[in-house]
C-alpha cells in the first residue's frame, strides 16, 4: 500500500509512515473513508448536476439562435478556463483547496441567481455573459476540487476515494441528459440558473459545516503569481514521477477523448447508424470506465499502479483499434466497452499517484497542470483526427494510445515509486 510522502532534506520527498490523524475524533480503522469526505461529495455532486442541467440549457438556447452562437457560447466558456487555470493553481495553494471552493460556490452561486433574476429575454449576449462566469470560475474551482479528496483521507485511502469520487461524476453525467432535458422544457433557461445556483448554495453551506482532517494551511505569498506559477511548472518536470504522469496523460487525453467526441459519431454516419444507436455504443463507454471504478472505489486498486495502468492503456487500444473494424452496433457496443473498461483501469491507478506524489505545498498548482494536460493536447489532435477518414482517425487513436501503454510500462520513476511504496 502506499505511503506518506513526507518532505525531505534538500527539498526532496521521502516515503515514511502515513500521516497522523490531526483529531483523536477522525481516527478509523484502515480503508474506512472519513465520513466528512462523504459529506463534501454529496454536495459536489449535486452541483455538478447543476452545472449539467445549465450546460445542456446553454447549449440548447444557443443552438436555438444559431449555430455559430453555439460556437461563441463554447469558446467562451472553454477560454477563459485555459487561461486563468495556472492562476487558480497558484490562488488555490495560496488559500487553500477548501477555502478556494468556498469562495467559487459563492461567486457562481451569486451569479446564477443574478442572471436569472436580468434575464428577461434569453439572448445571444445572456449566454456568452453565462458561459464566460461559469468557465471563469471554473478555472479556479477545478484544481481546488481535484487537490481536495487527498486533504479528507489517508494515502491508503486516497485510490478508493478518488474512485468513488469519478463514479459518482460519471453516473451524473450518464442521468443528467435526460433530466436536464426535462429541466429545460419545463423551465427554460432561467430554470436551469436557479436550479444551478441552488445547488452551489448547498455545496457551499457543506464545505462551510465541515473540516478536512488534513487540511492545509493558507500560505504567505512572498512571490508573484507568475513566479508560483512556474515553480508549479518546475516541480512537476524536476520530479520524474510527476513528469512521466503528466506526459503520457497528455497523450492519453489528446488521442482517447476525441474517440467519443468525434470518431463514434462520425463512424455512425459513415454506416448509418442512427442517433439513437450512436447513444447507446457512447453510453457503453461511460458505463465501461463507471463499472471500473466502482469495483476500485470497493476493493481498491492493485499494488503496481504503473503496471496496471499501462496494461489499461493497451486494452484501450485494442478497444480502439476494433471500433475501426466494427460494422455493425452489436460489435460497436462491444469493443467500446472494452475501451471504456481499459481507461477505467488507466485512470483509477495513475490519477492517485499523481496526487500522493504532490508536495502539499503544491497541491492545485499541479492539479492546474493535470487539467492543462488533458486540454491543451486536444487542441491539435482533434483537428488532425478530423482531417483524417476514419479509419485513420482510429487507427491513430489506437497507436498513440498503445504507445502511452507501453511507456507505462517501462517508465522507470512509476516503476521506482511503486518499489519504494512496497517497502
Amino acid at each position: 500500500m502506499a505511503r506518506d510522502l513526507l518532505p525531505g532534506p534538500a527539498g526532496r520527498r521521502t516515503f515514511g509512515r502515513p500521516g497522523h490523524v490531526h483529531h483523536a475524533r477522525h481516527a478509523r480503522p484502515a480503508g474506512r473513508v472519513n465520513r466528512s469526505y462523504y459529506g463534501w461529495l454529496a454536495g459536489s455532486t449535486l452541483s455538478a448536476f447543476g452545472d449539467s442541467a445549465l450546460f445542456f440549457a446553454l447549449g440548447w438556447a444557443a443552438t436555438g439562435i444559431a449555430p455559430h452562437v453555439a460556437g461563441l457560447v463554447l469558446t467562451a466558456f472553454s477560454l477563459p478556463r485555459a487561461v486563468l487555470l495556472l492562476l487558480g493553481g497558484v490562488l488555490g495553494d495560496r488559500w487553500g483547496p477548501r477555502r478556494m471552493l468556498l469562495v467559487c460556490s459563492a461567486v457562481v452561486g451569486t451569479c446564477c441567481f443574478v442572471l436569472a433574476a436580468v434575464a428577461s429575454n434569453v439572448t445571444a449576449a445572456l449566454l456568452l455573459v453565462t458561459a464566460a462566469v461559469v468557465g471563469t470560475v471554473d478555472a479556479f474551482a477545478l484544481p481546488a476540487a481535484g487537490a481536495l479528496p487527498r486533504l479528507f483521507v489517508t494515502e491508503e485511502e486516497l485510490p478508493r476515494a478518488m474512485a468513488l469520487r469519478t463514479s459518482v461524476t460519471q453516473i451524473v453525467t450518464l442521468g443528467a441528459g435526460p433530466i436536464s432535458g426535462v429541466i429545460v422544457a419545463v423551465v427554460g433557461l432561467v430554470g436551469a440558473l436557479v436550479v444551478d445556483g441552488v445547488t452551489f448554495a448547498v455545496q457551499f453551506l457543506v464545505l462551510l459545516a465541515i473540516r478536512p482532517p488534513y487540511d492545509v494551511s493558507p500560505q504567505s505569498a512572498p512571490r508573484s503569481v507568475l513566479r508560483e506559477a512556474g515553480d508549479g511548472i518546475r516541480v512537476a518536470w524536476r520530479d520524474p514521477v510527476l513528469r512521466s504522469v503528466l506526459l503520457v496523460v497528455a497523450l492519453v487525453a489528446a488521442f482517447v477523448l476525441p474517440v467519443r467526441s468525434l470518431c463514434v459519431p462520425l463512424l455512425a454516419r459513415a454506416n448509418g447508424w442512427s442517433a439513437s444507436e450512436t447513444g447507446v455504443v457512447v453510453g457503453v463507454g461511460v458505463a465501461g470506465g463507471l463499472i471500473v471504478t466502482l469495483l476500485v472505489a470497493r476493493f481498491g486498486t492493485f499494488s503496481r499502479p504503473g503496471l496496471v495502468g499501462g496494461l489499461g492503456c493497451l486494452l484501450a487500444a485494442a478497444g480502439i483499434a476494433g471500433l475501426g473494424a466494427a460494422a455493425s452496433v452489436p460489435v460497436a457496443v462491444g469493443v467500446t466497452l472494452v475501451q471504456g473498461v481499459g481507461i477505467g483501469i488507466f485512470t483509477s491507478h495513475i490519477a492517485p499517484v499523481f496526487v500522493r506524489s504532490t508536495p502539499r505545498s503544491h497541491l492545485t498548482r499541479l492539479q492546474s497542470l493535470l487539467s492543462l494536460a488533458q486540454t491543451i493536447p486536444l487542441l491539435g489532435s482533434t483537428n488532425l483526427l478530423a482531417a483524417l477518414d476514419i479509419q485513420g482517425a482510429l487507427v491513430l487513436s489506437a497507436v498513440a494510445t498503445a504507445v502511452a501503454g507501453g511507456a507505462l510500462l517501462r517508465l522507470e520513476p512509476i516503476a521506482a515509486a511503486e518499489r519504494r511504496t512496497a517497502t
